[in-house]
């Protein structure tokens, strides 16, 4: 039987391959090579609409690509075909530094962990020692494809609570958005009562239905979200151009789609 660690790098390595081919195929055809941003998926919304209005004023084309903030580190470290990225997680920001992938970076807004749950909480989750109960089923981020699902992970560990919480997982995806389609499939199965997720996914339309929970006092964590101006960028020129674009006109943006940019302490 295959182990579930080897398991998870075959899943891996060919999430990593389609990402190439997926990239590669997009590019063809494009007369002038679009500026290539790659971004956790959990930013999706406000990404999308600080690029269409980027676009609309510059007349510089993008291509965005949207996958969990490991997932994207590592096919920067192996094909180094990327612009900018904004990672919801500093750790993969940290690491991208020490193999000097990293020209400049800002902080963006704060990324919160919360419990999404169908709106009517049939289940009545009040925190995550809910999520701890016997016959509680939780959806949430895979955290070695994920910058959530390893936030989350580690918090558990260190808590009495948290293998408790672990024991009632009953799927992981690699994204945001997988973990929000596999919650809402299970969800209409009768399989799944909660998922753990970022806040502002109870805003998007992915999260269209679910409110958010906020975690007890005791267990709130939080990461910084980063815009990042990589060195393996193949046009300087217009990857600065966006990413001081980002900087005048992003939090704005963010702060409508629920986010919060307070300065980082």
């Amino acid at each position: 039987m295959v182990s579930k660690k080897k398991a998870v790098a075959v899943l891996f390595a060919a999430l990593l391959i389609v990402l190439a081919a997926f990239i590669f195929s997009a590019h063809l055809g494009h007369k002038r090579r679009p500026l290539l941003i790659f971004s956790g998926a959990g930013m999706k919304t406000p990404l999308l609409e600080i690029i269409n209005n980027f676009t609309n004023s510059t007349g510089v084309p993008v291509d965005v690509h949207f996958e969990g903030s490991s997932i994207l580190r590592q096919y920067i470290e192996t094909y180094g075909d990327a612009d900018l990225i904004l990672s919801g997680d500093i750790g993969n920001v940290e690491l991208m530094e020490k193999k000097g992938l990293v020209r400049k970076k800002e902080f963006v807004a704060w990324h919160v962990p919360a419990i999404l749950v169908p709106a009517g909480n049939a289940a009545r989750i009040q925190g995550l020692k809910d999520l701890a109960k016997k016959g509680v089923r939780v959806v949430m981020s895979n955290p070695g494809q994920a910058s959530l699902g390893r936030l989350v992970h580690d918090m558990l560990l260190r808590q009495t609570i948290g293998k408790a919480v672990l024991r009632n997982v009953v799927a992981y995806g690699s994204s945001s958005q997988e973990d929000l389609m596999l919650f809402q499939e299970l969800y209409k199965q009768g399989k799944a009562d909660a998922v753990i997720e970022w806040d502002v996914m109870a805003y998007a339309p992915e999260g269209q239905g679910l409110i958010a929970v906020p975690f007890e006092k005791e267990y709130e964590i939080k990461d910084a979200l980063m815009i990042v101006l990589l060195t393996t960028s193949r046009d300087p020129g217009t990857a600065i151009r966006f990413y001081d674009y980002f900087r005048s006109k992003g939090a704005p943006v963010f702060n409508k789609h629920g986010y919060s940019s307070e300065a980082v302490r």
